[in-house]
């Protein structure tokens, strides 16, 4: 019960206001709550950290800024989100070439009328999220660090992405899931 309340905190404390339009604050706040929702079933019971952590807030921001053609995010329906998650995002550029899923929902924001270079709690998490990452292999004193402990490099947005991909997959659209 504890993960699942975890899950609802972290999703109350992403439900921020993102803009002084209320349709915009509205559609953020149904993106969290759909991300939440959908993540739920397949929220880790054993584990405090790991991809997972940040797949609230990805799926959310894939959600608000409609990546892959996604319309309103409380009505997304989960194979066109998954495809969203999927890298990479064909068509997605200004000439229909594939662009990364970052690039995809800085276009999705920017298109929503926000200012990615602002100090707004917005722009701050997309930053956080998109920044690239240097692998982490060794610890501070040298020494190698285990594999489940290293860092392949990369965002922690594509990261969640991977991770979210592959659960919503499972738990929604499989038809064969039991466990």
């Amino acid at each position: 019960m504890t993960d699942v309340r975890d899950l609802w905190w972290r999703a109350g404390k992403t439900v921020f206001p993102v803009s002084a339009d209320k349709w915009r604050n509205e559609s953020w706040e149904q993106a969290v709550h759909r991300s939440a929702t959908l993540l739920e079933p397949a929220w880790p019971k054993d584990y405090s950290g790991g991809p997972f952590v940040f797949a609230l807030p990805t799926v959310a921001l894939v959600l608000y800024a409609g990546v892959g053609g996604i319309g309103r995010p409380e009505y997304a329906p989960v194979d066109k989100l998954v495809e969203a998650l999927t890298p990479p995002q064909h068509g997605a550029g200004e000439s229909g070439e594939s662009v990364s899923l970052e690039d995809a929902v800085r276009a999705g924001l920017t298109k929503h009328g926000h200012d990615l270079d602002d100090d707004s709690q917005l722009s701050a998490l997309f930053h956080y999220l998109a920044d690239y990452r240097e692998p982490i292999t060794h610890g501070f004193g040298g020494m190698e660090l285990p594999s489940m402990d290293q860092w392949p490099g990369g965002t922690l947005m594509k990261d969640a992405a991977r991770w979210a991909q592959h659960k919503l997959a499972y738990h929604h659209l499989s038809a064969d899931h039991t466990a």
